[in-house]
């Protein structure tokens, strides 16, 4: 009996394997050149232009929130900074993405071409890359010197 199982566990293991080959033949275009650099692309399929779009307005979102948090810790400058550097990059990433996402909808030739979506994200993850490596390495020593600096004015007169 545990010879059967074994057995039909790995009939199921070629056949989910077929299955994810059969279905994930729609990633092989991704791979190509002229999926890329194609002028004039076909248009997305309908369910990757809605969560396309509904990605690009939830990082808008997201960077407005992002700001609007920065705006009300302006009494803390390191903090101030960090937020709003974090929103300033989520608005412009959602932005050039909505372009991007309006020229594809209308398949203008040039403008809608795949590779400026390569380039926004390359751009989008470098950009978060940096901005991390900002917090990790300033915002620390800043909070520090932040802190240092309200102990010593608190016995300032004012």
């Amino acid at each position: 009996m545990k010879h059967s199982i074994e057995l039909s566990s790995t009939k199921m293991l070629h056949v989910a394997c077929f299955m994810l080959h059969k279905n994930m033949s729609y990633l092989k275009p991704l791979i190509t050149l002229s999926f890329w650099f194609n002028t004039n692309p076909p248009p997305f399929i309908a369910p990757i232009m809605i969560g396309l779009g509904i990605l690009l307005i939830i990082i808008l979102g997201a960077g407005i929130v992002e700001k609007w948090f920065a705006y009300n810790k302006r009494s803390n400058p390191p903090l101030h900074r960090i937020l709003s550097r974090l929103g300033r990059a989520e608005i412009a990433i959602a932005l050039i993405g909505l372009f991007l996402y309006f020229v594809s909808y209308e398949q203008t030739p040039v403008a809608s071409a795949r590779f400026w979506w390569l380039i926004l994200f390359v751009a989008a993850v470098v950009w978060k890359v940096y901005i991390v490596r900002d917090i990790t390495k300033r915002y620390p020593v800043e909070k520090k010197a932040f802190a240092e600096r309200l102990a010593r004015e608190k016995y300032l007169p004012k």
